[in-house]
């Protein structure tokens, strides 16, 4: 497969056409195997015939909940118990920084009441606004419009009470709508001198957390790793960081620009020039694109 290095994308008919010599896969939930409201069967076969072929899987996602909660979800939407053994979720990395660090503190949840479970259990004492927090912890947004968290946040960012961002997503799909997340809100709180700690992708550190809740060696080559997603901001850029390779998904949230990958491809691959005439030049490169994930 060819290296972010390298000219070329690769544009595979399928999974097992880039899946030599991986000892894992880190795959994406979001976009990826499902759309929040119903599972993808072509992805979860995938998944399925890559734990045939000997490769170790397991799922990553900047979902703002424990581990044990996306699992759940995964059960009811119909995925496969044998498929959901390993899950690792930026609410779950989040929760043990707040347990590692703050145990104690005075802690405001940012976020709906539905995201609860999140802020469930951890040893702080809850605040009702952020002029009071000690440790801020986003799971979601509370106000419809970013910017209306100017004034809200302002005295936290100045005291630079730190912002834990359970989920860096910036936007996600919900069937057909597109909705904000709370790696937006992190956005603007940075820029308003505010310190933010970043928990999922694309942090390295969560693409490693994997290795070890899937109990392989912590010096498995990243080489042999190879991180699904669809979004060049997180999940491409998360694999990047952490040396593994990246397969992005355009179907997902990139998929108004797909089209415009087939245009440009020529001979099964698209060149990286191309790609970032595309997505931008700052944009994550991956190692090969597929419109949806299929075996």
């Amino acid at each position: 497969m060819p290296n972010r290095s390298g000219q070329e994308i690769l544009l595979p008919g399928g999974l097992q056409n880039v899946a030599e010599g991986l000892e894992l896969i880190i795959c994406d939930l979001w976009g990826v195997l499902h759309n929040g409201e119903s599972p993808y069967v072509t992805a979860i076969n995938a998944i399925a015939a890559a734990r045939m072929a000997g490769i170790e899987t397991v799922f990553l996602s900047n979902a703002p909940r424990p581990r044990g909660f996306v699992r759940a979800h995964l059960l009811d939407m119909g995925v496969p118990e044998d498929l959901v053994n390993y899950v690792v979720t930026s609410g779950g990395l989040a929760r043990d920084e707040v347990r590692a660090e703050f145990a104690g503190s005075k802690l405001y949840h940012l976020g709906p009441r539905s995201d609860q479970n999140t802020i469930d259990g951890l040893p702080v004492d809850l605040v009702d606004h952020p002029d009071d927090a000690e440790v801020i912890l986003a799971t979601d947004l509370d106000f419809k419009r970013v910017e209306d968290h100017r004034p809200w946040l302002a005295g936290a960012a100045s005291r630079k009470v730190p912002f834990l961002c359970a989920n860096p997503d910036r936007v996600v799909h919900v069937g057909d709508q597109l909705l904000l997340c709370a790696g937006s809100v992190a956005d603007l709180y940075d820029r308003m001198g505010g310190e933010v700690h970043w928990f999922g992708k694309p942090t390295a550190f969560s693409l490693m957390s994997c290795i070890a809740e899937c109990g392989l060696a912590q010096d498995t080559d990243p080489g042999s790793i190879l991180m699904i997603g669809d979004s060049l901001q997180t999940d491409m850029a998360g694999a990047e960081a952490a040396g593994c390779r990246g397969l992005f998904i355009a179907g997902g949230i990139h998929r108004d620009d797909y089209p415009n990958i087939l245009a440009a491809a020529e001979g099964g691959t698209v060149s990286t020039a191309e790609f970032r005439k595309i997505f931008g030049a700052g944009k994550a490169i991956p190692h090969a694109v597929m419109k949806q994930l299929v075996w």
